[in-house]
């Protein structure tokens, strides 16, 4: 009987020794597998100022998304990445769309999708969705990232036809061009392939929006020294060299003038003409900033076909008499303008061409008390940033009264007790939990100088100029920037929820610097 014992003793013994060397093998089998990894970025130069376990996520991150054929595996989720029920990068959607919903596909490759973007909403449908996200709450726009890593017309066609209809598409955006190239795809081939996808938008009763993406050394950008061997070393799929179907390129340019069926199309070549940064961590794929600019144009354009019966839905006061029909763009800058939204449509349109009150009328009627603020000058926590801390000061200076106050916004280095120079701030303010303001402001001096007008009207409107990178508002001490509307009323408490996107150097990027946060009441 004992020897029975024994037996069952060491063949339990030998499972669990088993399964302990199956485990110690697969773990090193995960931290070999993870070493393999390499993705170009992580050496690239517009990541040289992200932490290194950040960069090493990012790209184990990409490494692990799962696909089957030509389509992304639902329920994936990482630290920067996220595929929801149905397949798609990004948050979720019901399968049916109702009535109060317009829903808009971007369809394209591993640059649609996003690779190295550093989160979801960095992706160039992340961008677009965040330019409308304050439209109507009675209203809902859906962007949905349908890019998948790979992808050439051919395929993109296929996902249109076999999936992205059974979810009532209103429009779809095709980004292509570089795989296209890669594959050795005709121009004759991919005008085809873009006029079954504008067909299939007629049969069906969608928009179809042709763009084509800008590549490294096919535009005219002043490359910097790595962009300018991607341009050089860059490949098709054959090993051979991409910069030898620069003529086939042409044509697919060419091409764009000549679709039947379209709704409309979009030359993106050159959209990066005008950056002297870098743009591109290799020949096709782009920083955060680059899929922003992108998403500014593709939003443009999405603008100029938004169905007018949609739009007509948002509430307004104004009549239609003070419409300009002219132009659709002005249509929609007019309607928003009276509706109460946070500052990125105000910042997107400019309102000029509307009669406010001045404040100046509000000083003569009303003497405005003085606002009791205990705390003058308020500090977020500090974060480390090349080994120096730092952190946001905001001051309130004097002489202010309830409508008129001046904000004085520095970045500190704790570290030498200096000021920095040629930040990019990413401002929100929140009001009560909502977004009342977001935007972008570029300081290349060491203080930024903010007039708050407080008034009653609907919008809040920021009166300045902006500047190409991140579009950002350039705010200099003399003139000072100046944001008008309901914004720091008294007895109301404020969230300043601030991000940093250069330091030092206009050039230099970077993306760690989140969430200072700072609680303010009036």
């Amino acid at each position: 009987m004992s020897v029975q014992v024994s037996y069952k003793k060491q063949s339990l013994l030998g499972i669990i020794g088993l399964l302990i060397l199956f485990l110690v093998v697969e773990v090193i089998a995960n931290v070999w597998w993870v070493a393999q990894i390499n993705c170009e970025f992580e050496e690239n130069e517009i990541f040289m100022n992200m932490d290194e376990e950040k960069r090493r996520q990012l790209c184990v991150d990409l490494y692990e998304v799962k696909t089957s054929g030509d389509e992304l595996i639902p329920n994936q989720q990482s630290k920067s990445i996220n595929i929801n029920s149905l397949g798609f990068r990004g948050e979720e959607f019901s399968s049916e769309k109702l009535d109060d919903v317009y829903r808009i596909f971007m369809l394209g490759g591993s640059t649609m999708f996003g690779h190295g973007a550093t989160s979801d909403q960095t992706t160039i449908p992340g961008y677009v969705q965040e330019f409308f996200q304050n439209y109507n709450d009675e209203f809902k726009i859906e962007i949905i990232n349908a890019g998948i890593q790979g992808a050439d017309s051919y395929a993109e066609t296929k996902m249109l036809e076999r999936k992205l209809l059974t979810y009532s598409p209103d429009m779809i955006i095709v980004y292509d061009g570089w795989n296209d190239l890669r594959a050795d795809n005709t121009a004759e081939s991919l005008h085809n392939n873009w006029n079954l996808m504008c067909e299939l938008g007629q049969k069906n009763n969608f928009d179809v929006i042709i763009a084509l993406q800008p590549i490294a050394g096919f535009g005219n950008k002043i490359l910097t020294k790595q962009e300018t061997e991607y341009s050089t070393l860059g490949t098709n799929y054959n090993d051979i060299p991409l910069m030898n179907s620069l003529s086939e390129y042409e044509k697919y340019t060419s091409n764009l003038d000549d679709l039947e069926n379209c709704t409309s199309s979009i030359n993106l070549r050159t959209i990066f003409d005008n950056e002297s940064t870098p743009i591109y961590w290799d020949q096709g794929h782009v920083s955060d900033k680059g899929n922003n600019i992108i998403a500014k144009a593709l939003y443009n354009e999405i603008l100029e076909f938004f169905p007018k019966d949609f739009v007509s839905k948002i509430p307004t006061t104004y009549s239609t008499d003070e419409i300009n029909e002219n132009k659709f763009e002005d249509q929609i800058r007019f309607l928003l303008s009276n509706y109460k939204t946070s500052l990125m449509i105000s910042s997107i349109f400019s309102f000029e061409f509307f009669s406010e009150k001045p404040v100046t009328d509000i000083k003569e009627t009303v003497v405005p008390p003085v606002i009791d603020i205990k705390e003058r000058i308020f500090e977020t926590q500090s974060q480390i940033y090349d080994d120096h801390k730092i952190h946001i000061e905001i001051e309130f200076l004097d002489n202010q009264n309830e409508y008129q106050k001046q904000l004085k916004i520095e970045t500190i280095n704790e570290t030498n007790n200096s000021v920095i120079p040629n930040v990019t701030y990413f401002l929100k303010i929140l009001k009560n939990d909502e977004i009342i303001l977001s935007d972008f402001f570029y300081v290349e001096e060491e203080v930024f100088t903010l007039n708050i007008i407080t008034d009653n009207s609907d919008s809040i409107i920021v009166s300045g100029e902006r500047q190409y990178d991140h579009n950002a508002f350039i705010a200099s001490v003399v003139p000072p920037l100046e944001i008008s509307g309901p914004i720091l009323q008294k007895d109301v408490n404020y969230d300043f929820i601030i991000e940093i996107r250069t330091i030092y150097d206009k050039s230099n990027w970077v993306f760690s610097l989140d969430n200072f946060h700072i609680k303010i009441k009036i």
